[in-house]
């Protein structure tokens, strides 16, 4: 293993939050699709835009380790509770509370933390 330490690289880090951003759809798709009937046409195809960003995410995850420590990255997976709330909210119907907006910012700190003590 490299034992350098990876210098931050903005263009990696907005990759980063590009595959995050498409894995936050994840939880969308698999929800609408068992809000279908079980092997429907709306359920294979949510399901498969699942998978599909599911296998885009594990293999740009993959490239952007060769740029970024572990512990960075894994801690920014922590935006997706912001992206997951949101979704929710536009495309399920969910309520956005004041409860869940103070958790989620409550996350932010930790990842700052994480990220600043990484450069």
């Amino acid at each position: 293993m490299d034992n350098k330490k990876k210098k931050f690289d903005f263009k990696t880090f907005a990759v980063l939050h590009f595959i995050l951003l498409l894995y936050s759809f994840v939880g969308v798709f698999m929800k609408l699709a068992f809000q279908n009937e079980m092997f429907s046409f709306n359920f294979f195809l949510f399901a498969g835009l699942a998978v599909l960003f599911l296998g885009i995410y594990a293999i740009i995850w993959q490239q952007v380790l060769k740029k970024m420590p572990l512990t960075v990255a894994f801690t920014n997976k922590a935006i997706c509770i912001v992206w997951g709330m949101l979704w929710g909210a536009l495309f399920l119907g969910d309520q956005i509370t004041w409860y869940k907006i103070l958790g989620s910012l409550i996350v932010f700190p930790g990842v700052v933390l994480v990220v600043s003590s990484n450069e």
